[in-house]
Parts: C-alpha cells; sequence; structure tokens
C-alpha cells in the first residue's frame, strides 16, 4: 500500500506555471478524467483517494488544492484540509516493494495521453517482460502478448487502447490501491 507523508503548503502559478505539472498532456487515467487544469476533482476528495490516483502514474508528490476558500476542509473526510485558492498541500508518496505484480487479464482501463506513455521491451516471456519493468524506475505496469511475443513497459498502471484486447495481458506493480475515486493533481520527482 501506497504511504503518504506531509510535507507543507506551497503557492501554486508562479510566473503563471503550474508547480505539479506531470499530468500535462493526461486526459484519462483508468476511469479518471483529467481537466483542463491538470488535476481532477471530486466531491469526496481526501488524501487517500488523491495519493492513490497520483500512484497509478508512480508520482512522487501529490498536491491538493481548493480554489474557493482558505484552508478548504476536503470533502470526502472534513478532518483534513486540501490547501487554498493557488496554495498546494504537497505530501510526498512512498511506495513499497515493486516486485509483485497483478495479473489482469481482461482490463477495461486505458490512459489516454500526448506524452508516450509504453515502450516496447525485447523480452521473449511475462517473467523477463515484468524483469524490464522491475528494473525501469519509471515503470508502472507492462503488458504482454503470448501470441505475439511482445512487452510493452507502462508509465502508468493503465495501457494505452493500442495494446489492449484480447491479445494482451496487463501486469500491476502492487503498489496502488485502485478501488478508491479520484485525486488532486501529481507530479514525478525530479531527475
Amino acid at each position: 500500500v501506497v504511504r503518504f507523508s506531509y510535507v507543507g503548503c506551497y503557492v501554486d502559478f508562479t510566473g503563471g506555471v503550474r508547480d505539479l505539472n506531470e499530468l500535462s498532456g493526461v486526459t484519462r487515467i483508468g476511469e479518471y478524467e483529467i481537466i483542463s487544469s491538470r488535476c481532477v476533482s471530486n466531491t469526496d476528495m481526501s488524501h487517500e483517494l488523491c495519493s492513490s490516483v497520483c500512484s497509478l502514474g508512480g508520482f512522487a508528490y501529490f498536491g491538493q488544492s481548493q480554489r474557493k476558500r482558505l484552508q478548504h476542509k476536503c470533502r470526502g473526510n472534513s478532518s483534513q484540509i486540501c490547501g487554498a485558492p493557488w496554495r498546494n498541500s504537497v505530501f510526498a508518496l512512498t511506495y513499497p516493494n515493486q516486485n509483485f505484480y497483478k495479473m489482469l487479464k481482461h482490463s477495461n482501463f486505458t490512459v489516454e495521453t500526448s506524452k508516450t506513455s509504453s515502450w516496447p521491451a525485447a523480452a521473449p516471456s511475462v517473467m523477463d517482460c515484468l524483469a524490464r519493468c522491475s528494473a525501469k524506475a519509471d515503470c508502472q505496469a507492462a503488458v504482454f502478448s503470448q501470441r505475439l511475443l511482445a512487452c510493452h513497459l507502462l508509465a502508468f498502471a493503465y495501457p494505452p487502447a493500442s495494446l489492449t484486447g484480447p491479445d494482451w495481458t496487463l501486469y500491476q506493480q502492487q503498489m496502488h490501491r485502485l478501488s478508491v475515486t479520484i485525486a488532486d493533481v501529481g507530479t514525478r520527482p525530479p531527475r
């Protein structure tokens, strides 16, 4: 299970640029729609919901903000603060061991993005495919086709639509809590 810890409250949109911008170019992760401001909103927002969705992209941080009131309480958990206008409550995400995978034979969820979200990998077997994913820091999942003997490593926990269907099996690293509903903003660690 992904863990999170509070880092602090930070001003966002300095110089007209969002601070947590890893979702730019992404329009959907699984069942979660990303709106134009590079965030996902939900009436039941909480730190747990936000951390769960941001973990689908393997982000190092997530932030929550509220556009209406200073120090707004999260609707999904009124004991939590979800930031303020142009202020992000920022949290660091910590992931457990990434060498465990969950097999999803027929997943209907995909990622929609203008970014590259999958990379082919030379792997003649499922085990080789998963070993390549485990060795790549930004690999969140892999898809493998036994019929095609093809492997693709994924930047998100879901594949693009072109890598779904009966030929492809999805293998997600077991660091995600997938039964939640939504998140706000996320970013990958600085490189």
